[in-house]
């Protein structure tokens, strides 16, 4: 199982999804929360830190704690949410340079058809986990299932407003 983290600002609304899918893409489980507008009193108090707080500590984490099939590896598109939990990684596509080397050892690159996958973490990237990374990248896509995120928490902010 292969878990997609995502959380949005849609029309100062602050909400999250999780989906796990199979290796084939197909859709196990999928959590997501209510959309979240701070008040100005949030906005005061927190700064700038209000956004970084909603989005770990509120909507991340909790989403991990509901999700009852437990993926081996989550990929987010924000690296920001990678203080979420243990096993969650940030997840970049991009063309590298000749001399582009990987450049901390939470980080691995991955070459992609004639692009490559950054994948980063909280904590150094073992070699049995980029084994495994390896692995998933070869059977499916692995950034498509976001486009459905997105889509998803979109719905989720509109329906919320009728």
């Amino acid at each position: 199982m292969i878990g997609y983290l995502s959380v949005k600002k849609i029309d100062e609304k602050h909400v999250g999804g999780l989906l796990v899918v199979d290796e084939s893409g197909i859709p196990h489980e999928f959590k997501y929360t209510d959309p979240i507008i701070p008040n100005q009193l949030q906005k005061i108090l927190y700064g700038k830190s209000l956004e970084t707080y909603l989005h770990v500590e509120i909507i991340s984490k909790s989403l991990l704690k509901k999700i009852e099939n437990k993926p081996d590896i989550i990929f987010t598109d924000n690296p920001v949410l990678i203080e979420s939990g243990e096993n969650v990684f940030f997840t970049s596509s991009f063309i590298p340079s000749a001399d582009e080397t990987e450049s901390s050892p939470e980080e691995c690159v991955i070459p992609y058809g004639s692009s490559a996958i950054r994948f980063v973490s909280k904590q150094q990237i073992s070699q049995e986990k980029e084994e495994k990374l390896k692995q998933i990248l070869d059977q499916v896509d692995v950034l498509e299932p976001f486009q459905r995120l997105e889509k998803a928490l979109e719905y989720v902010c509109r329906s919320s407003s009728s």
